[in-house]
């Protein structure tokens, strides 16, 4: 039997460990921002039949060398390095995608990511760059990093939801490789049909972040997470 050759992604959670990466006004840090975005992709990548391999799965400090190794010893299709953005003026915004050069796949896969954040983010365009970083210069593949809007703005760092830029990614990967992502809808719990015991994980005045907190959860293995209805007090 025949079929698409699957094609083999390194993701790459930037900074990690003792680099925390920018770190917004609130205390947000890139290190756990980014991190928590790679898992998003690989699960969404891994659904739809794509090959994933994380060049840091925690947070623990890699080089730029470590990572560069990992993907060229991998023999990966692509490299995806994932990263927000800072800047002095906490005014500035915008997402941009960088890579070694342009007329290649790089700046293909760079499109894609690109006009799917924009599309996502109602983001500014900040523009495809070139960049002589050792991350893209030396990796053997189609390598590109991604600085999704600016932590060091305050809407951005408050608002900013690390499981939609995973999945945002996810969806500009399988275009790539012309699949069109497919998830299965979470599937909410039936009412149980003996009494137990609930286990609060927190209260949300929000409700998309207590879908994301769910989320988060789910896949960390946690599955019968979900949320109700708390009545505040008059």
């Amino acid at each position: 039997m025949g079929g698409k050759k699957l094609a083999k992604w390194v993701l790459d959670a930037g900074h990690g460990g003792s680099d925390s990466g920018a770190v917004g006004k609130y205390g947000r840090r890139e290190a756990d921002i980014v991190l928590e975005a790679v898992y998003e992709t690989k699960r969404l990548l891994e659904r739809n039949g794509e090959v994933v391999l994380l060049t840091r799965a925690s947070d623990v400090y890699l080089d730029v060398k470590d990572r560069v190794d990992i993907a060229n010893n991998w023999n990966a299709d692509y490299f995806v390095s994932f990263h927000m953005n800072s800047f002095v003026d906490n005014s500035v915004s915008g997402t941009e995608i960088v890579i070694f050069e342009k007329g290649n796949k790089s700046e293909e896969l760079a499109r894609f990511l690109k006009d799917e954040l924009l599309a996502n983010l109602k983001s500014k365009d900040r523009g495809i760059k070139e960049a002589s970083y050792t991350i893209l210069r030396q990796t053997k593949m189609p390598a590109v990093i991604i600085e999704a809007e600016f932590i060091s703005n305050e809407d951005v760092e408050k608002n900013f939801s690390a499981i939609k830029y995973g999945y945002m990614v996810a969806r500009a990967c399988l275009a790539m490789v012309n699949k069109v992502l497919i998830d299965i809808p979470i599937k909410k719990p039936k009412t149980p049909t003996r009494e137990g015991w609930r286990i609060c994980i927190g209260y949300y005045r929000d409700y998309e972040e207590a879908e994301d907190e769910v989320i988060r959860l789910q896949n960390e293995g946690f599955k019968d997470v979900y949320v109700v209805p708390y009545p505040e007090d008059n």
